[in-house]
């Protein structure tokens, strides 16, 4: 059975060099009926560390949990609108977090929890996903790889010039 979720939180991450990477989020309010006051995004134990520079739109204030070792539990970036949330069918961006990551390749998709933080229920839950690439620049580079293949196609076929000895 395909499980559906109200929110979409969906990331990019680049690195910063070494070890350090940086998540960059986008949070969509898809169908819950009422506004996102607070979510929260979880660092896995064993695989980051060093969680900094929280960053957050305006009317935002993000805090930082590091992940500890010692008590084997996974950090967090947690947000709480100070004025009004991301109402249904909105999008917000602008969140993001600094890391060392601690595993191999490339960091990938958290856990992430949509909280209501006067009951501190959850209200929703699920995996943040890769921000999809714009339809532009996929089409942007089909279009470059088809003048190159078109070019170097029209070199290959054209005829070699003959000179008849005199």
């Amino acid at each position: 059975m395909a499980t559906t979720h109200a929110t979409t939180v969906s990331y990019s991450v680049a690195s910063l060099g070494g070890n350090a990477w940086e998540y960059s989020y986008n949070v969509a309010n898809d169908s819950l009926s009422n506004s996102i006051e607070e979510f929260s995004i979880f660092f896995g134990v064993n695989l980051f560390n060093n969680l900094q520079s929280p960053q957050a739109p305006a009317t935002w204030d993000p805090i930082v949990i590091q992940p500890d070792p010692v008590l084997s539990d996974d950090g967090y970036y947690d947000a709480l609108n100070t004025v009004i949330g991301i109402a249904p069918g909105e999008t917000l961006a602008g969140f993001t977090v600094r890391f060392d990551y601690l595993g191999i390749g490339t960091p990938g998709s958290q856990f992430f929890e949509i909280i209501d933080p006067t009951t501190f229920s959850t209200l929703d839950s699920g995996m943040t996903t890769v921000v999809p690439l714009p339809a532009a620049v996929w089409l942007f580079g089909t279009g470059i790889f088809s003048l190159f293949f078109v070019g170097r196609r029209s070199k290959i076929r054209k005829p070699l010039a003959c000179t008849e000895p005199a």
